[in-house]
């Protein structure tokens, strides 16, 4: 779909009487909804999917329905960045990347933070009085006492179990599915998957996230400004279609690279809960609970998992639990087993 409109991309910005840029922006609109279009049919497929194994209960209809808000809000992000670029190219047809991928970097750190801001909408303080007095016991012990816990309703939607960290400084926020609490986890497996997502906030490895964007965006950005000066720069509003299939590629290309970075984060913020609880159990418990309720791959082929897993494997995770014990042992302090 992208390469047949990078194909026609002249073809079709002479139907836009809207000057270089506007016809470039609709253009970009026009791409991004194409594409949502075409790949609906493998999301409602991924849909049931999850339905048939029973991890999610929503309907189809309600699916398609819910699609539209993320739709509006990536065509707006669209219509803004090709704005945006077109008029950087035209300035610098040669250096606007040095511009823009700085620019891209600092949206990202205003979205982490609205986004952080709006996370705990519709959420609720942790209440479970055998768990709460326990996870305020691990935030000391991490070093980050400011940071606030919240529990999303999500188990009207999924079974799943999950729980994030977002946010950076004071609107650092760990945010817990309910379905951890309506699941057959313990206690302990709980405050281990809490640690866990404390030591994401301890590591700030948010922070170090955005740091890494700055790193791959720029000579992203510097291959997407070598391909479309190739096809006249991309101040010309034919380009656009061409520059979003060079952005689909780059981001196939990088996606290995941001999966190592997020392994090797999400094996640290596993080491600290380890630290935190010197719970060995919980953690094994955690870790094939989501083998036993996610049905996670506890061992993936190594394809699937350089392109697409950007967390260590179930059998990974477990292995750095017996690495953790053995630790222990040789320093000569108890730990369960």
């Amino acid at each position: 779909m992208l390469a047949t409109l990078a194909l026609l991309g002249r073809r079709l910005a002479k139907g836009f009487w809207l000057g270089e840029i506007g016809a470039g922006v609709m253009l970009g609109v026009a791409t991004s909804l194409f594409v949502t279009v075409a790949t609906m049919p493998v999301a409602l497929a991924g849909l049931w999917w999850d339905r048939r194994y029973g991890l999610s209960k929503e309907g189809y209809l309600d699916f398609v329905a819910g699609q539209w808000g993320a739709i509006l809000a990536r065509t707006a992000t669209v219509a803004i960045v090709v704005a945006v670029v077109m008029s950087l190219a035209k300035r610098w047809p040669r250096r606007w990347w040095a511009v823009a991928a700085p620019l891209f970097v600092g949206v990202g750190v205003v979205f982490v933070v609205v986004g952080a801001l709006l996370a705990p909408i519709g959420t609720h303080p942790l209440r479970d009085p055998r768990i709460t007095p326990a996870v305020d016991r691990l935030k000391h012990r991490e070093g980050v006492s400011g940071v606030k816990i919240r529990v999303e309703k999500r188990s009207d939607e999924t079974p799943a179990l999950n729980a994030e960290t977002t946010g950076v400084g004071p609107t650092t926020v760990v945010i817990l599915w309910d379905t951890l609490f309506k699941s057959r986890l313990s206690d302990d497996a709980i405050e281990f998957v809490t640690a866990h997502e404390l030591g994401h906030a301890a590591r700030r490895h948010i922070w170090k996230g955005l740091a890494w964007g700055v790193l791959i965006t720029l000579p992203l950005t510097f291959l997407l400004t070598e391909a479309t000066r190739r096809r006249g720069g991309l101040h010309r509003a034919e380009v656009v279609p061409f520059a979003l299939l060079v952005v689909f590629v780059l981001s196939l290309l990088a996606a290995p690279l941001e999966n190592v970075i997020s392994r090797r984060y999400e094996s640290e913020a596993d080491w600290l809960a380890l630290q935190a609880t010197r719970d060995p159990r919980a953690g094994r418990e955690a870790f094939r609970g989501f083998t036993r309720v996610d049905l996670a791959q506890p061992n993936p082929p190594g394809w699937a998992y350089i392109v697409f897993d950007n967390h260590p494997t179930v059998m990974q995770r477990l292995a750095m639990v017996d690495a953790w014990v053995r630790n222990r042992s040789r320093a000569g302090s108890p730990g369960g087993s």
